[in-house]
């Protein structure tokens, strides 16, 4: 994929209930929670909303994968959303794998001296995940330009 700089980007952790969102900075660096929103038929239009509004060139959304790289019950149904939400869409949209996002996103949060109850706010998590999910592809993304501008002479 051709991902330039000064791009902003949204993230999406995908869940039955709520949907995690997260938003990079407008270089495409930096990703953090944006916000989280509930599973309904408007969802598609309400993310299509949010990419117009904050100008967003690439949406990137979790994938969740078994350990061995399988797919699962879970994987099928971000499946569905996914080409659902790509007819909704004139900007790319690619999975992420998410394996242990959710775990990360609380090891952060801890990290971050959160309360307790804090912590459980499920919503809170969603969106954090979002943002670890985000965060991966900037960084790889990032990696694979290096790689290729280091390639070239």
């Amino acid at each position: 994929m051709n991902f330039t700089r000064l791009t902003r980007a949204l993230g999406i952790d995908f869940g039955s209930r709520r949907i995690g969102l997260a938003l990079s900075d407008p270089s495409g660096t930096i990703a953090t929670g944006y916000k989280t929103i509930e599973c309904s038929g408007s969802v598609y239009d309400e993310i299509a909303g949010i990419v117009k509004d904050k100008d967003v060139a690439v949406v990137v959304i979790g994938l969740p994968v078994s350990l061995k790289g399988g797919d699962s019950r879970k994987t099928e149904e971000v499946r569905r959303f996914t080409a659902k939400l790509k007819k909704k869409l004139n900007v790319p949209v690619v999975l992420q794998d998410e394996r242990f996002t959710s775990k990360d996103a609380m090891t952060t949060m801890i990290a971050m001296n959160t309360t307790r109850k804090q912590r459980r706010d499920k919503g809170r998590i969603d969106e954090m995940a979002a943002a670890i999910i985000l965060q991966s592809f900037l960084n790889a993304e990032r990696n694979r330009q290096n790689e290729n501008n280091h390639g070239r002479v």
